[in-house]
C-alpha cells in the first residue's frame, strides 16, 4: 500500500511540474485514462502513447497547474485509491470567451487510481 501511495504522490508531483515522463513512469503500457465533468465522460485514452499525447496537449493549456491532495481512501476489494483533490490552474491560452489566457480556476474533485503489479493501470478523474 505504501508503494502505491508513493507512486500517486510522484504522479501528482510530476503533473504539477509539467513532467510528462514522470507522469508515465509508473504506468502499465495499456493504461486507461478517463475524465469526467459532472458525471459526463469528456475524455478517454487507452495505452501509454495515447495518454502521453493527451498529457502533452493538456500541458500547453496551462501556465500553472497544481493538484493538492486532501485525502486518500484505499479500497482493497478493487485495488484502487480514491484521491480527493483541490485543483488550481491558470490558462496559458484562450479556451472560451469567458476562460481566457490568465484566468485562474479552482476545482474540487477526485482522481481514482487502479493498480496492477505495482503500476497504475487506470486513472479516472472526476470534477
Amino acid at each position: 500500500m505504501e508503494k502505491q501511495i508513493a507512486i500517486i504522490h510522484a504522479y501528482i508531483n510530476a503533473y504539477n511540474n509539467f513532467d510528462i515522463s514522470g507522469m508515465i513512469e509508473n504506468m502499465q503500457p495499456d493504461i486507461i485514462f478517463e475524465n469526467y465533468d459532472s458525471e459526463k465522460r469528456t475524455l478517454s485514452t487507452k495505452g501509454i502513447e495515447e495518454f502521453e499525447t493527451q498529457a502533452k496537449k493538456a500541458a500547453t493549456l496551462f501556465s500553472m497547474r497544481n493538484q493538492q491532495i486532501k485525502g486518500i481512501l484505499k479500497n482493497d476489494a478493487e485495488n484502487k485509491f480514491e484521491v480527493s483533490i483541490i485543483y488550481k490552474g491558470i490558462f496559458a491560452v484562450d479556451i472560451t470567451e469567458t476562460l481566457k489566457k490568465g484566468t485562474e480556476i479552482t476545482l474540487e474533485g477526485k482522481s481514482i487510481f487502479y493498480f496492477c503489479n505495482q503500476k497504475i493501470n487506470k486513472i479516472i478523474d472526476k470534477s
